[in-house]
């Protein structure tokens, strides 16, 4: 079993390399399949391009009722009361409410057939009810193939989960929803349907910034499986940033130079362990400690800082505070700045590790 699961892995990092390495060619396939099928698609930088964009594309001049399926619905949208009014998705799904715009986050798109993955959303047997839907896709969250996918999407449930997804929804070209359902034809009563505008909204949201980090750019390989959050003893403590995260969170200019990279990681590694898509999170983290280390004398320049935190993971199961201060001076020792760094590391998740047994 672990042999089948290290093979699924690998191909999985293989999946996500070939789509990653060549992004531009594939984006630009994918957005021709869609366009096609009568699909609209958008480029979109950031977040207040896409609230502009989907604020500017419905239908009236005030109280559009919109539904949002996403993870998180930005602040932007409400700033005009009368303008957006927001209609929750159990509203909707038990009928309570209606909704003209479904504002919805997409899982995977697949290249070879320019077709969008949703998957376990609630508002899936809402479509019928809708005037306007707009999906908003990551541009890295796609792969190539169709045959891709199953590996992805297996890997993203869990090896241990017993079922599978509870809802897949593919859409590969424009859903129709019912105009008129009391339409008498040679007395059957039946109804009339008509297509829906569907915008595909390709977001950016800082990832070409990101690929043009070749040290970086393997993060770009996340499939938001959220194991690496589930194994991560900083995370289970603070909730503030998941490995994936706190990497990307560094990314940004904004936050290069912030000490929340080196305060928010143990090091313990239990997220190499775990990633389906095998990100070298260790590594990379490792990396921009580096970058963010600030080097100054001729001794720190020769600090191989992966070699020295490759013993954290021993330091973070050393419960003893005088154990701890030895295990500090016999490694550390030559090193004053780090020694207290590792010193002063007393919060209680520098001593807890988690693993996934498989």
């Amino acid at each position: 079993m672990h042999n089948d699961l290290q093979f699924l892995r690998t191909r999985a990092n293989f999946i996500r390399y070939s789509f990653i390495e060549e992004i531009e060619k594939h984006l630009l396939a994918f957005e021709s399949r869609l366009s096609s099928k009568n699909i609209k698609v958008r480029w979109i930088s950031e977040e207040s391009e896409l609230v502009d964009f989907i604020c500017k594309s419905v239908s009236k001049s005030n109280y559009n009722k919109v539904c949002f399926d996403i993870p998180k619905v930005s602040d932007v949208f409400f700033e005009r009361r009368n303008f957006i009014k927001e209609i929750s998705v159990d509203s909707l799904e038990q009928n309570k409410e209606t909704a003209e715009n479904l504002v919805i986050q997409a899982d995977f798109g697949v290249v070879e057939n320019g077709a969008v993955v949703l998957i376990d959303k609630q508002s899936k047997n809402c479509f019928n009810n809708l005037e306007k839907i707009f999906i908003i896709l990551n541009i890295n969250d796609l792969v190539v193939r169709q045959s891709d996918l199953e590996i992805l999407l297996y890997l993203k449930k869990g090896i241990n989960n017993l079922s599978f997804f509870d809802d897949i929804k593919i859409i590969s070209s424009s859903p129709s929803r019912i105009v008129n359902k009391n339409i008498q034809i040679s007395g059957e009563t039946s109804y009339i349907s008509e297509k829906m505008e569907v915008f595909v909204l390709l977001y950016d949201n800082g990832i070409t910034e990101i690929l043009e980090d070749n040290l970086l750019r393997e993060t770009l390989y996340c499939i938001n499986c959220g194991k690496c959050k589930k194994v991560c003893p900083v995370y289970q403590k603070t909730s503030d940033f998941s490995p994936i995260e706190l990497i990307k969170y560094h990314c940004k200019v904004e936050n290069k130079r912030t000490p929340k990279l080196f305060e928010n990681t143990t090091l313990c590694g239990n997220c190499n362990e775990v990633c389906p898509v095998q990100i070298g999170f260790t590594q990379l983290i490792t990396n921009q400690m580096q970058n963010l280390s600030g080097r100054k004398s001729n001794h720190e320049k020769n600090v191989d800082l992966f070699r020295v935190f490759s013993k954290r993971s021993k330091m973070n199961k050393i419960s003893s505070r005088f154990r701890r201060y030895f295990f500090v001076k016999k490694y550390f020792g030559k090193n004053k700045k780090l020694t207290n760094y590792f010193l002063n590391c007393k919060r209680d998740f520098f001593n807890a590790t988690q693993k996934e047994t498989h």
